[in-house]
């Protein structure tokens, strides 16, 4: 009897052994599926109490050799068990962010969002009203940007695709967008010919895009040195294609000529004969002699001449 009672207890010990001091498994996958871009133990173990962040997926997918993550994993879960083995599905692990990524979701849906993301990092101002999509395959596996670019309220696209059938094919994509802004506007009707000052403008927020928009010189407008070349309507845009520059001298206006000559300077007085600003060049008659000279206007007036830059008529 005591026999039979010494054999039950070695029996029980070794079964309360095996239970009690038995190691826990944790099997790990090939490919993990993390729902954001934070890699967490939760991913590959869904069934543990805790959590604990193992990296950032920066660019949808990150792959890990077993001994890379083993150690990690080793790290963070001897916080929590003392006797444990891991179990690897294979020698990569490959953890990928599958939602809010075009890339990886097929539905066209997805495409439209994948475009929308696109666009907004080309140019983040830009408001999408609409995407045409219609060579575009009804559902892709992948897909990648090739070229973007934008002309005026339109944003082009060629996109790489790998439709279900495995089929890479090449597809081009048309955006329409605008582009609002704070930009001046005339606040009435204005002919042609009107010198452009700060009173005959207002701000506005207005699309961009729906002219070939080029801003005016504020100092210009505020200076009175902006004439119209056209007839303006009320709340158009104040755009610089339609505004010619008063010029600083005009045809007829006397100016000091400045020549020099192996570093010896001669002034005279000469007319210009034709409208120009600082900067630009242009010819004037001497009134003395009636040749002609050719320099560069700069503030003054001063007509600065290159040597040889005297002509006789």
């Amino acid at each position: 009897m005591n026999r039979l009672k010494w054999i039950f207890n070695i029996v029980f010990f070794l079964i309360f052994s095996f239970f009690a001091f038995s190691n826990i498994v944790f099997e790990v996958p090939s490919v993990i599926y993390s729902e954001d871009r934070n890699f967490t133990l939760k991913d590959i173990f869904p069934e543990i109490v805790f959590d604990r962040t193992i990296s950032y997926i920066p660019n949808n997918k990150i792959v890990y050799s077993q001994e890379e993550l083993s150690k990690t994993l080793n790290g963070l879960l001897s916080s929590y068990y003392k006797d444990f083995e891991l179990i690897f599905e294979g020698d990569i692990v490959t953890i990928i962010h599958e939602k809010e990524n075009p890339q990886l979701d097929t539905e066209t849906i997805k495409l439209v969002d994948f475009v929308k993301e696109v666009i907004k990092g080309f140019d983040d101002s830009l408001i999408i009203n609409n995407i045409d999509l219609s060579n575009a395959p009804t559902t892709v596996k992948s897909c990648e940007i090739q070229r973007i670019y934008r002309n005026g309220a339109r944003v082009y696209l060629t996109l790489k695709v790998v439709d279900l059938e495995n089929r890479t094919r090449y597809i081009s994509v048309i955006a329409d967008v605008s582009k609002y802004e704070n930009v001046l506007v005339y606040n009435k009707d204005i002919p042609r010919g009107t010198i452009l000052s700060t009173e005959l403008t207002e701000v506005a927020t207005k699309n961009i895009l729906e002219v070939n928009y080029q801003p005016a010189n504020l100092e210009l407008i505020k200076s009175g040195n902006y004439e119209l070349t056209k007839n303006v309507e009320k709340g158009e845009i104040v755009n610089s294609i339609y505004l010619r520059k008063l010029p600083d001298i005009k045809a007829g206006d006397i100016v000091t000529v400045v020549v020099d000559f192996n570093g010896v300077q001669v002034s005279t007085l000469s007319r210009v004969m034709s409208n120009a600003n600082f900067g630009e060049f242009v010819s004037a008659r001497n009134l003395d002699n009636g040749n002609i000279v050719s320099g560069k206007l700069m503030q003054g007036p001063i007509l600065l001449v290159d040597l040889g830059g005297w002509q006789n008529e």
